[in-house]
């Protein structure tokens, strides 16, 4: 019982971020830009590619391009999932 509940509040937690991450690409990107750039900086070269698929994977677990959109060009909205 105890880990069913852990399980949904975890789920909640989850879906807020999407939630945010959607809402604000642009900041939660850059966000895990940096991130990716400190773990780069202490794991050296020989692991850039793993930094990056890791990176690419957070992106896409909440919902966000890797790329960002050309100026002046309005992103379709990302598809709702209730």
């Amino acid at each position: 019982m105890a880990r069913a509940i852990k399980f949904a509040a975890l789920a909640g937690i989850a879906k807020q971020a999407r939630d945010y991450a959607r809402k604000n690409p642009d900041s939660v990107s850059s966000k895990i830009g940096k991130v990716e750039e400190a773990v780069s900086r202490k794991v050296g070269p020989k692991y850039a590619a793993q930094v990056g698929k890791g990176g690419q994977a957070v992106r896409s677990g909440l919902g966000i391009s890797s790329t960002p959109p050309a100026p002046g060009v309005t992103p379709p909205p990302p598809p709702t999932t209730d």
